[in-house]
């Protein structure tokens, strides 16, 4: 029987070719692998309406072997959509009026699938580690205030690992208390007991979308692609 690895994306904001090319990169199988975005595949980039209907379909495919964190991004457009006015004027000026303009680009109303963002999850829990969009306060995420999770930047964390993603750095960063350092590439190594590791390195930005394998012995790489890859 395949080995069945977790693999694990974030903020992709609508950069569906880098997506494609990170998945190909990580040798992703749909049939075997476990499948984990941190949230935030909405707005911001040019293919928003493509990397939300790739995504669905492989949880269609997958089923609980596909978890789509939600983000604050995600939970702007929910609120836009229930609240309108300054909700709605919060999501614009985060660039939901590209996600709207990518849905009806595409002969679709976002509105026709607020049912399927609002099943997204705050959280997701392993044996192993963690995830959550933003960050953690308490170890227990269903301790945690849904703004921490969705909105939260505190990197003063210890407990058990936790993957964020959220706060965009240059490379992907692991930080253990008053200690943090730059997560290797393409190197196999053992998960920490404890800690925050980011994975959010902006690549709607202009910089990397990167991701992380985890294998079933509790080794652990991070990859990526450059922006801009595939176009």
């Amino acid at each position: 029987m395949k080995e069945q690895r977790t693999l694990i994306l974030t903020d992709i904001h609508g950069c569906f070719d880098e997506c494609a090319a990170l998945l190909d990169r990580m040798e992703f199988d749909a049939d075997a692998d476990r499948l984990i975005n941190l949230g935030d595949l909405v707005d911001r980039g040019p293919k928003i309406y493509e990397t939300f209907t790739f995504l669905k379909d492989l949880k269609e495919k997958m089923g609980d072997r596909c978890i789509l964190i939600r983000g604050n991004h995600e939970q702007m457009m929910l609120d836009a959509a229930r609240e309108g006015n300054t909700a709605r004027d919060l999501w614009y000026y985060n660039s939901g009026e590209k996600t709207v303009f990518s849905f009806l680009h595409n002969k679709h109303r976002y509105q026709e699938y607020l049912s399927w963002f609002e099943e997204m999850p705050l959280y997701y829990e392993t044996d192993l580690f963690t995830c959550v969009h933003a960050s953690l306060s308490d170890p227990d995420p269903a301790k945690n205030e849904p703004q921490t999770l969705i909105w939260g930047r505190d990197t003063d964390y210890n407990g058990k690992t936790v993957m964020t993603g959220h706060t965009p750095y240059r490379a992907p960063i692991i930080f253990q208390g008053e200690y943090y350092g730059r997560i290797q590439e393409d190197v196999w190594t053992y998960m920490p007991e404890t800690g925050m590791i980011a994975l959010d390195t902006g690549c709607v930005f202009g910089n990397r979308l990167t991701g992380m394998i985890v294998r079933e012995d509790g080794t652990f790489k991070v990859t990526s692609v450059a922006s801009g890859v595939g176009k």
